[in-house]
């Protein structure tokens, strides 16, 4: 290349400058990684055991926990757990490198991850920040605590079993590896940790959700485990499949196709039984509730809400619960103008208020969040409306 250079005339770039990160407010973020070491044991057998580290970046209180497998989502999921615990709680963000075990493709940047690790960090409640493998510049302090407990660790160790390895690092840590000042803050990350403690999340104690897909009947109802459960369909299609969450204390029922909860219900031991929404169409009232706030200050939406009423009263609630879906992908501005051609063409119902937006915006907004034969049906009546309009 510097032959190139020389010959094209090209002057020689400068090295990338490189400037200290910012300094983290407490409990904000922490980072994470893997490391590899090879130690032997007592009979002088080499035995490869792989760490999971993560280090608070404001505090540097550190946490290691040890595997004899290379780590994979479930094992990687356990060593996050062990580590909220070893804290008290989690930070805002954790930032990761782009590792198999958390993301499945970056997708030219649409990363898609992992999705026993997605739904983790869902449940868990924070963020993820993901930045290039080997960079310095970006988790170098995570980078620092995996060569630091190698050197200071692990180094001369005789390997003992994976149980004896892990209690003797969490001595090692109360003892050296949180209880000395860090060279660059020049403190005891132990002292500071009192502070940052303090701005941690509780985090709950996880436990595997087993995932169940199921379909419910043209009455809303659905059977699991020797029971059935009122949902409701609002304007599903009947047969519809739906995901059934049970993490031992409560039943979470959700849409497939768009991820909407529909019905919440506490686990029983019971059989036979057959368990209704409580507090009369709970979920209805609340949809209703939300469009009439999220169309407050819109006259004409108020209007198209009491006409949709006069108009379609034994489905009134599904209607709502459509039109509270669409807020979530369509502006206000489309919303109203949608609304006015309902009201002028005196058709005030979800049902053509979405056909129309499939017409004036387009059809994949909607495949978004219908199910396939909801979709196609909405397609169809798209169509007449293009004719009606357009000639």
């Amino acid at each position: 290349m510097k032959a190139l250079r020389e010959q094209h005339g090209y002057q020689h770039t400068s090295k990338r400058k490189i400037s200290p990160r910012e300094v983290s407010p407490p409990g904000y973020e922490t980072q994470a990684d893997f490391g590899e070491y090879k130690l032997k044991d007592m009979y002088g057998r080499i035995v490869r055991v792989y760490s999971f580290c993560m280090v608070l970046s404001y505090s540097r209180m550190k946490f290691v926990y040890f595997s004899p497998d290379p780590f994979t989502t479930e094992t990687a999921i356990k060593a996050h757990n062990y580590a909220f615990q070893y804290f008290g709680g989690r930070p805002q963000t954790i930032l990761y490198d782009l590792d198999r075990v958390y993301v499945v493709s970056e997708n030219l940047g649409n990363i898609i991850f992992v999705p026993a690790f997605e739904k983790y960090v869902k449940r868990i409640g924070y963020s993820v920040s993901l930045c290039r493998p080997r960079d310095p510049q970006s988790k170098g302090k995570v980078e620092e605590v995996i060569g630091y407990v190698k050197q200071s660790f692990l180094e001369g160790r005789v390997y003992a079993g994976i149980d004896s390895l892990n209690s003797a690092a969490l001595a090692w840590l109360d003892r050296e590896g949180n209880g000395r000042v860090h060279t660059v803050t020049k403190k005891v990350p132990r002292e500071m940790f009192i502070e940052e403690q303090k701005q941690l999340f509780h985090v709950k104690p996880y436990s595997e959700v087993s995932s169940t897909v199921a379909s419910f009947d043209s009455n809303g109802v659905v059977s699991y485990k020797r029971n059935r459960y009122q949902i409701d369909v609002g304007v599903m299609d009947a047969h519809q499949r739906i995901r059934i969450e049970d993490d031992g204390e409560t039943l979470l029922f959700y849409d497939t196709d768009t991820n909407e909860l529909l019905a919440k219900y506490p686990v029983t031991e019971d059989t036979g039984q057959i368990f209704k929404p409580e507090g009369n169409n709970n979920r209805n009232r609340v949809s209703h509730d939300l469009i009439k706030q999220y169309f407050a200050d819109h006259e004409i939406a108020q209007e198209f809400i009491r006409r949709m009423e006069q108009e379609q009263p034994k489905y009134f609630n599904s209607h709502c619960i459509r039109l509270n879906r669409m807020t979530k992908f369509y502006s206000m501005g489309q919303m109203l103008d949608g609304i006015r051609y309902c009201i002028e063409t005196e058709r005030c119902n979800a049902y053509e208020l979405l056909a129309y937006m499939m017409y004036k915006h387009g059809e994949q907004i909607a495949k978004k969040f219908l199910p396939n034969q909801q979709y196609f049906n909405h397609l169809t009546r798209s169509k007449e409306i293009r004719r009606e309009i357009d000639g």
